[in-house]
């Protein structure tokens, strides 16, 4: 009877990952891949890519989404709907799927790190601190930093192997202990990170529209008023900052699921579980695999629904490619 009830209950959840992916992971798939490269061709336009070092972030930033999007979830989406998963049967392809997914997962959450402390640097008071924000240094970082992660996450095809036609990490325990701490820090640094410096930049946006400048009215009469103005540059490092915050929020908002399941993960990995309770797990997994995808995917979509400014950039942009287009392919 339990052996049945098990069977069902499997069944009826995979019938639900199968809809999911469907309904849900192929439009987010599509969606996602159109957004990333919106985003590229907008953060690429010369008057935004030229002044603000952060928008390079940005770029690299959907480069990496887009990486992630295209190895892990299209293969995703096949697995599901046709079957077609060559993780299970392929050596090669479950080494190399999950090392080019956690590279590119990696490299993503490392540029919405120096995202959030760019920001923060150019809202600084502090001369010293905003003058670091500079082309060599974004340079090093966007080169130096991509090629670190791709060392570090050289253990994954190491310790990654098919066992019970599954692919995931099982070199041994020492190797499996390890693997769960890891997958644990590259969600919860992150987040400490980002929600650090999301606090420091509030602080500093605050502190900047309390700072006033003293003017001279008449004689020796000198009065301090609120800045009420602002150069284009600084509308400009407004607008970052505003997407770099949206960012930060996307990001914690759907990659919390799946950090919160990891640690449950690891806490019960030596609890004796029942054929039903691992099938729910593998479903609350999945799920909060596909939320992981979302974060990749939703950017664009997100900036413009908070952002007037953004809309307003993708307008011109299109706009600009559209006239282009026409100008080649029109009669």
């Amino acid at each position: 009877m339990n052996s049945s009830s098990s069977s069902v209950s499997t069944t009826d959840l995979n019938l639900i990952q199968l809809k999911l992916a469907r309904y849900f992971l192929v439009p987010v798939y599509i969606l996602g891949n159109f957004g990333n490269f919106a985003n590229i061709a907008l953060f690429s336009q010369r008057n935004i890519r030229g002044n603000i070092f952060c928008a390079w972030y940005f770029i690299c930033l959907s480069l990496a989404n887009l990486f992630v999007l295209n190895t892990g979830g299209l293969s995703r989406i096949l697995s599901l709907l046709i079957n077609f998963n060559l993780e299970t049967t392929s050596i090669i392809f479950c080494k190399s799927r999950n090392y080019l997914i956690q590279t590119g997962a990696v490299i993503g959450r490392y540029f919405i790190c120096l995202i959030s402390i760019e920001r923060w640097m150019v809202t600084s008071t502090n001369e010293m601190i905003r003058r670091m924000t500079s082309a060599q240094i974004a340079l090093r970082l966007i080169v130096i930093g991509p090629c670190m992660i791709a060392l570090f996450v050289i253990h994954v095809p190491i310790g990654f192997a098919i066992s019970n036609e599954r692919c995931f990490a099982s070199l041994n325990d020492t190797y499996v202990l390890f693997f769960n701490i890891y997958n644990m820090t590259i969600i919860t640094v992150p987040v400490i990170v980002i929600t650090l410096f999301s606090i420091l930049i509030f602080t500093n946006v605050r502190q900047s529209r309390h700072r006033v400048v003293p003017i001279s009215i008449t004689g020796s009469n000198v009065q301090a008023i609120y800045l009420t103005t602002k150069s284009a540059g600084q509308q400009r490092d407004i607008q970052f900052i505003r997407l770099a915050l949206i960012q930060i929020f996307t990001f914690m908002l759907f990659t919390i699921g799946y950090g919160i399941y990891n640690v449950y993960d690891f806490g019960t990995s030596s609890i004796e579980k029942s054929s039903d309770r691992q099938a729910i797990e593998a479903f609350i997994s999945g799920i909060a695999v596909n939320l992981n995808y979302v974060s990749v995917a939703a950017p664009f979509f997100s900036y413009t629904l908070a952002s007037n400014k953004f809309r307003k950039d993708c307008i011109a942009t299109f706009h600009r490619y559209g006239t282009l287009f026409m100008r080649c392919f029109g009669e």
